[in-house]
């Protein structure tokens, strides 16, 4: 059996710096006429800070990051720093549809000053585990920023097994933890009670995240938080005190929003939430994803009216 104790490395001074917990957000990518809206990215970022996330991550699957440019993954992470003021730590994702742009990407992220590096396995070929090990250590070869891991098998086809994760972390020891957008308890039991609390397990499945606080997961990455900010981490910080009754009460309360949001492919419904509440000036997305039907948006209206929200 592969043995690891998980110790993270003393020199990771962004891990110090930040507690990486709590809500944090995969950002969404505003277009405007088929380019980037950076001037509402930035407005963006900034509103998420003053409503209370606890970090923002660029170019995560809410990001349609598989529908940009490098240039453009580049701009909007230079844009996220820069808004940020360092309030809270940003995450570069850095998957792509190939090997060498995946490094390129993280070079880049550690070079302009991200907090952490988060990296989706990779898309579409489908590699055995072997070849998820050899890919991670190419990518990640030089980065001495904290890693966090990206499953998510829905959209890559691809996932590691749970010695594969423990290689990975003896491999590269500034990797701090991992993103779990597959509903496996198990799974994620397995990490916490191997690698112990100080290996962070973010939630990506807000219908499931809820259930994993505060015992098994340290955070959640939803997409639902692009819309809900506060009420995310203050599910979040309910959980994480020990009121589970309250938390579970207020989460309930945005589970039809969430479910809403849900029926076209993310980040559909949510940049329609978005721009309905004004906070950003288009719903547009880049092809291969449109923009939602009528029916579906009457449908996100009503939840948003119902919350409040508009």
């Amino acid at each position: 059996m592969f043995t690891i104790y998980f110790n993270l490395k003393a020199n990771m001074s962004n891990l110090q710096q930040h507690s990486f917990s709590g809500s944090f957000t995969p950002l969404i990518t505003p277009f405007l006429d088929g380019n980037i809206d950076y001037g509402a990215y930035a407005k963006l970022v900034d509103w998420q800070i003053k409503s209370g996330t606890n970090g923002i991550v660029v170019a995560g699957t809410s990001g349609e990051p598989m529908s940009l440019t490098s240039a453009e993954r580049k701009n909007l992470l230079r844009v996220a720093i820069s808004s940020s003021r360092r309030r809270v730590p940003i995450v570069a994702q850095v998957g792509a549809t190939s090997a060498s742009e995946s490094k390129d990407l993280a070079q880049h992220a550690q070079q302009v000053g991200a907090d952490a590096i988060m990296l989706m396995m990779p898309v579409f070929a489908k590699p055995p585990q072997r070849a998820l090990l050899a890919y991670t250590k190419y990518v990640l070869d030089g980065i001495s920023i904290p890693i966090l891991l990206y499953q998510i098998p829905s959209r890559t086809a691809s996932s590691f097994e749970f010695d594969t994760l423990l290689e990975m972390v003896a491999m590269l020891p500034n990797i701090f933890g991992f993103k779990q957008s597959e509903d496996d308890i198990v799974f994620d039991s397995m990490v916490i009670s191997r690698l112990g609390k100080n290996f962070r397990l973010f939630m990506g499945l807000a219908n499931i995240a809820f259930d994993r606080l505060p015992n098994i997961a340290s955070g959640l990455i939803v997409a639902i938080s692009n819309v809900v900010p506060d009420k995310i981490s203050m599910i979040f910080n309910l959980a994480n005190a020990g009121d589970i009754t309250e938390a579970s009460f207020l989460a309930a309360e945005y589970n039809a929003l969430n479910t809403a949001a849900f029926n076209d492919s993310n980040p559909i419904g949510i940049k329609y939430m978005l721009c309905k509440m004004g906070i950003i000036p288009s719903f547009e997305c880049r092809l291969p994803l449109v923009s939602p039907d009528e029916r579906h948006q009457e449908i996100m209206s009503k939840e948003l009216s119902l919350l409040k929200l508009i």
